[in-house]
């Protein structure tokens, strides 16, 4: 995808991303959020060719490889794509493409998953509609990941104008389910109801388990996939 096609350029920040995982909040994060993807997956014994849309530099590639799929990442960074190809993750492979016009043949994936891309590219529906279109049908399914316009914590991250967040479309639960249901059967679940406070982290996974249990919907992150 042509640069203009993205809300934000992170070919500068490609060698520096991955640092926010090893941070402690960035790991509570990232372990909330696999667990919740991993609860959508569906079974890579019976289907396994994934399409990773908006890699970056292969942070979730390597959680699908690591279920069981075969991956395929693509991103509109030649910069994300090196760094994603340099880690040499396996059963993955990368390619620069566009997200608005992805070059596969129809039905070729079992999956496709898109984790905080939608955000960042500016016609979301195109993207889906790309993605719906690489995935076989029938059985195939379609999973995305977002950040939840319902959050307090992504509310203020976007308000404190820190970029990447300050260029990213929020979607809340009802908005993200509304764009997949167009495209069949559509199942949302607001997850990672981490306290505001560092020093309240330990507490993540009880707070995250209430808000899934009362099923609350501003949890940070938003999981939502429709079968096709």
């Amino acid at each position: 995808m042509s640069q203009q096609l993205s809300r934000f350029n992170f070919g500068g920040m490609a060698d520096s991303y991955d640092e926010w995982y090893k941070t402690r909040l960035g790991r509570t994060y990232d372990a909330l959020e696999k667990r919740a993807v991993k609860r959508m997956l569906p079974d890579p014994t019976t289907a396994n060719r994934l399409l990773d849309v908006g890699c970056g530099t292969g942070h979730w590639s390597a959680f699908f490889g690591e279920q069981g799929f075969v991956v395929t990442g693509v991103d509109i960074s030649p910069e994300m794509i090196e760094v994603a190809r340099e880690k040499r993750i396996a059963n993955a492979s990368f390619e620069v493409a566009d997200a608005h016009s992805l070059p596969f043949e129809n039905g070729r994936f079992d999956v496709a998953a898109a984790i905080t891309t939608l955000e960042f590219v500016r016609d979301p529906e195109v993207v889906i509609r790309e993605m719906v279109l690489c995935t076989r049908r029938p059985g195939g399914l379609v999973l995305v990941g977002v950040l939840n316009a319902l959050a307090q914590v992504n509310r203020l991250r976007k308000a404190a104008g820190e970029p990447p967040y300050n260029t990213a479309r929020l979607f809340s639960p009802r908005e993200l389910k509304g764009i997949l249901a167009r495209h069949g059967e559509a199942r949302v679940a607001s997850t990672t109801f981490i306290p505001l406070s560092v020093s309240l982290l330990t507490l993540a996974p009880v707070t995250d388990a209430i808000g899934r249990i009362f099923r609350l919907p501003h949890g940070a992150f938003v999981v939502g996939t429709v079968r096709l």
